[in-house]
């Protein structure tokens, strides 16, 4: 495997807990608006059906992540 660029680390992985911390805090932020707005009501289905739903929702909220 061969990397490009610059030679400098670019792990996911914050090994400092406060920074990790706060870049957790803006993901969070990022991610509540781009969610949907809960529908109300009560739904009643299999849980095929539900996962069905969960997998929409989370596809429309990266798809905002990503539009942003």
């Amino acid at each position: 495997m061969r990397i490009l660029g610059l030679n400098s680390d670019h792990s996911e992985i914050e090994l400092d807990p406060a920074r990790a911390y706060r870049r957790g805090r803006v993901l969070d932020a990022m991610l509540r608006s781009a969610l949907p707005p809960p529908k109300r009501g009560v739904y009643r289905g299999t849980f095929e059906a539900f996962a069905l739903m969960d997998e929409a929702r989370m596809v429309e909220a990266a798809r905002r992540v990503e539009d942003a």
